[in-house]
């Protein structure tokens, strides 16, 4: 029933894009994709539907948006600084790499990367190209570097201020809190972005004495997430503050401006920065910093990497010890952290 759905889905946006240009209909009915009428726009549309579209039609809004900019950043590449798509050669290749290297973090430079093998791969295995450019795309080898999450007094301000960020006049009070309850559930909790814009009042549960979250990652997988006494506070305060001010929502992050939705995660971002800028007068931030830093707190007060791992939700213990690995690089494991309370 599930692949059905998907290849459903497949189905409606190949008819929406192909119906929309005749020339993308036009490059499928051979026994191979024909990409030389098409302009370089048009390859690339031709591309996300027939060969990324399925693989992604299930991932998070989030990181379908992550991928178009890819491809985004790519054509602007091959628009601007090169004779075009179909007359790509290996110099350009390395201008590309040398572009990403600098503009980019290490783990957003693999994912471009990976974006332009896909489409380079793409393009000789229909013909296109008559060499695969992508053999010359390789990932840069530095070390990402633990970023400033590790001072968490000043992480710990920037949260507090998230109720700061609000501009508008009208339910101020309201707004306030929903701010400072998102900034104190990203400081505590490590979620995800889209996993915390997920997240409903009904997902606090109580157990005896103790609250916690109810939470759907990646690969559908739940788990709980343990609240502290000043979040549990936040979340009751702010749903009993909606209802005085009559906001109807069902999530903690609702959105003013969409009835029953939450806020987008470009508004997360935004009030991330701002946040950020209100404390520390420092580079833009996204919101994953707070997951990094929760994630490194844990691990820099000794808790074990199968329990850092199974509490954030990462599928591989790799990705927790490359945390750790991290931490022992730059020598604080003797440095003195307080948890939070």
């Amino acid at each position: 029933m599930e692949l059905e759905k998907k290849q459903q889905a497949f189905e409606v946006a190949l008819r929406e894009l192909t119906g929309a240009n005749p020339k993308l209909a036009e490059a499928l009915k051979k026994d191979h994709i024909d990409l030389e009428a098409l302009n370089d726009v048009e390859v690339i549309e031709l591309f996300w539907a027939t060969e990324l579209f399925p693989i992604y039609v299930d991932k998070s809004p989030h990181t379908r948006r992550a991928y178009k900019l890819d491809l985004e950043f790519i054509l602007s590449f091959v628009m601007t600084k090169t004779d075009g798509l179909k007359y790509l050669t290996v110099l350009d290749i390395h201008r590309y790499l040398f572009e990403v290297n600098e503009q980019y973090a290490p783990r957003t430079v693999q994912r471009k990367n990976n974006m332009l093998k896909r489409l380079l791969t793409y393009l000789h295995v229909n013909q296109y190209h008559l060499h695969n450019l992508a053999f010359h795309v390789k990932n840069q080898q530095r070390a990402e570097p633990l970023r400033r999450e590790v001072d968490f007094d000043e992480i710990e301000r920037i949260a507090e201020s998230f109720r700061h960020t609000v501009k508008r006049a009208q339910k101020k009070e309201l707004m306030e809190l929903r701010n400072e309850t998102i900034g104190y559930l990203l400081l505590t909790t490590g979620m995800r972005a889209v996993e915390l814009l997920s997240i409903k009042f009904t997902d606090v549960k109580r157990n005896q004495n103790t609250s916690y979250l109810e939470v759907k990652g990646k690969r559908d997988k739940w788990r709980r997430i343990p609240l502290t006494e000043k979040a549990t506070h936040l979340v009751n305060r702010l749903q009993t503050l909606m209802m005085i001010e009559e906001v109807s929502s069902p999530f903690i992050a609702f959105s003013t401006k969409k009835v029953d939705k939450a806020i987008t995660y470009e508004a997360l971002r935004l009030m991330t920065n701002q946040a950020v800028e209100h404390v520390a007068n420092k580079e833009k931030t996204p919101p994953h910093w707070f997951r990094r830093a929760y994630i490194t707190k844990l691990l820099v007060n000794g808790s074990p990497l199968s329990v850092v791992m199974h509490l954030v939700g990462h599928e591989s213990i790799t990705t927790t010890n490359n945390y750790l690995q991290s931490i022992n690089e730059l020598s604080i494991l003797t440095t003195n952290f307080i948890p939070y309370k």
